[in-house]
């Protein structure tokens, strides 16, 4: 595995398949680039398919310090400037979408198309906005992954999922989970939690595209459709028969798995 230089004795891991244009994927909270392996499979083969591996997160250096999104937001925009990429499409899922909101606020260039995948710019309830889990549940969701890990993360994944037909897969992705220490998980999950996006929105200037599953219980959708409503221009598809990874979920129960690529496609391309 590859990997590049993100800030002194850390190491970011990556990997890039393919040619054309650009395509970043970025993970959520407890992953690794390897839940992307379907969009890959699917992709690779008309774009340039770059997989991330957060820091702190799957194959990366876990340094002790910062997991703020400012410096996870610093090692994408290190990674796409020491692979020469231009005209880049950011597709983030959950957490990785967070950040990748927050990268085109703050950063920009070169992100010139963003996909948001059961994410959008807030977590928790707030005043104006009760979508999400209630404000003052912070410190117990904190709580949860700084004292029971490896059973957060279990719950977690397990409801993912909308299907009950995937359980095997439900069981790979908890594996990736517990590769994250416990305080790259406590660090990034209390990052997540402080991070309020929604007053940069109508400022966006770039293409964004909304995938939501209709039965996510992780992140509410009502902040999926918030984005969608706030950010010019922006649109919101919704997957029918998934939970929190409709890029995994988007198939009939007993089908071969369907990755949802073909949207991202057509969203590049307008198709």
């Amino acid at each position: 595995m590859p990997y590049v230089d993100v800030a002194p004795g850390v190491r970011m891991a990556y990997e890039d398949r393919g040619t054309g244009c650009p395509l970043v994927f970025v993970h959520g909270w407890g992953g690794s680039g390897d839940v992307w392996d379907y969009q890959v499979l699917d992709l690779a083969d008309r774009f340039r398919v770059i997989t991330v591996d957060l820091r702190g997160h799957g194959a990366s250096d876990k340094p002790w310090g910062d997991y703020g999104y400012a410096t996870f937001c610093a090692d994408l925009a290190t990674l796409m400037r020491e692979l020469s990429l231009e005209d880049v499409t950011l597709v983030g899922w959950s957490m990785g979408g967070h950040i990748g909101l927050k990268f085109v606020q703050t950063i920009g260039a070169p992100v010139a198309r963003l996909v948001l995948t059961g994410s959008g710019p807030r977590f928790l309830q707030a005043a104006d906005a009760p979508y999400g889990g209630p404000e003052d549940s912070a410190q117990a969701l904190c709580d949860a992954v700084r004292f029971s890990r490896v059973e957060t993360i279990q719950g977690l994944y397990g409801r993912n999922f909308h299907r009950t037909d995937l359980a095997p897969t439900r069981d790979w992705m908890i594996r990736i989970g517990l590769q994250v220490p416990a305080f790259v998980g406590l660090k990034s999950f209390e990052a997540l939690l402080a991070e309020d996006l929604r007053p940069g929105l109508a400022d966006l200037t770039i293409p964004v595209a909304v995938f939501c599953g209709r039965h996510d219980e992780i992140w509410d959708p009502r902040w999926s459709e918030a984005a969608a409503k706030d950010i010019p221009g922006a649109s919101l598809t919704y997957f029918e028969n998934s939970g929190h990874v409709p890029f995994i979920e988007d198939a009939p129960p007993g089908a071969p798995l369907w990755p949802s690529s073909s949207p991202v496609a057509d969203f590049i391309t307008g198709g």
